[in-house]
């Protein structure tokens, strides 16, 4: 005889519980803001966070910060995650090989830190860091204004500097010292001197003669940049098309979340 709801016995311990769900975690970080996308295998959506960063002295303090803003995430809403796979964008120039910010961009205390790795110490997940302006070319490439180009000058004008990133042959450049290519800088002030930033996009334009030059630059600046970069691009022959960015600031983002599900597929080998 079936038993009532009175007098089934309780949950034991020994119950099953749900297996916990893989996920691909991507990370974009700046001097003072740390952004968290989560995401299915299949990059389905299932939480977009951001927070305020604090100043971080050091790589511990960098480790326990953004290692624990994801750990957070793996428990929520009754449901359990982890990570198959991780994709760090950093602000400054990375060794992707060793994972390392080998000269930050942003706060002091992160040249030489050790992104992969302190990652791993609290996800033991593959994990890989690119620069920003790679992983945001690399964004572009997958949801925004370079997809089908195998061919692409890619150019930011962010809050840790004017920076670019060049696609070849369908391959994205990294340089013999994994930099991303470096522009005028702007004044102590902040100022961005459009002419010359145009002159010099317009160069490479005509050097590299990519299918499209995208520019990411603040929302006051995005018009007059572009204006004088037709200028300049057109003055030196360059036969590019030249376009805003799509993506703006999420591009970073994306490419990282590109990024990890690479390196998932390490995981998945491991397993």
């Amino acid at each position: 005889m079936a038993m009532s709801d009175e007098t089934e016995p309780p949950m034991s311990d020994t119950e099953p519980q749900q297996e916990p769900i893989p996920t691909l975690v991507a990370v974009d970080f700046t001097a003072d803001e740390l952004r968290l996308l989560l995401t299915t295998p299949a990059q389905e959506l299932i939480t977009n966070e951001h927070w305020p960063l604090p100043p971080l002295d050091d790589e511990a303090a960098w480790a326990w910060e953004v290692g624990g803003r994801i750990s957070t995430l793996f428990a929520r809403d009754g449901e359990r995650f982890y990570a198959r796979g991780v994709g760090v964008a950093c602000p400054g120039f990375v060794d992707p090989l060793r994972g390392v910010i080998t000269e930050s961009r942003a706060q002091e205390a992160w040249d030489d830190l050790h992104v992969a790795d302190s990652i791993r110490r609290h996800i033991n997940a593959p994990t890989v860091a690119l620069d920003r302006a790679q992983a945001a070319l690399r964004g572009e490439m997958s949801h925004g204004a370079a997809i089908g180009h195998n061919d692409v000058l890619y150019v930011t004008v962010g809050n840790d500097g004017p920076s670019a990133a060049v696609l070849v042959s369908g391959t994205v450049v990294r340089g013999a010292h994994h930099r991303p290519g470096l522009l005028p800088t702007a004044d102590e002030d902040g100022t961005i001197d459009h002419a010359a930033l145009a002159a010099w996009i317009g160069d490479a334009a005509a050097l590299l003669d990519p299918a499209i030059v995208i520019l990411d630059a603040p929302e006051d600046q995005a018009d007059a940049l572009l204006a004088s970069v037709y200028e300049t691009a057109a003055d030196v022959g360059a036969m590019a098309e030249i376009v805003i960015s799509a993506l703006g600031e999420r591009a970073a983002l994306f490419g990282a979340l590109g990024a990890a599900a690479i390196v998932s597929y390490e995981g998945e080998r491991d397993e």
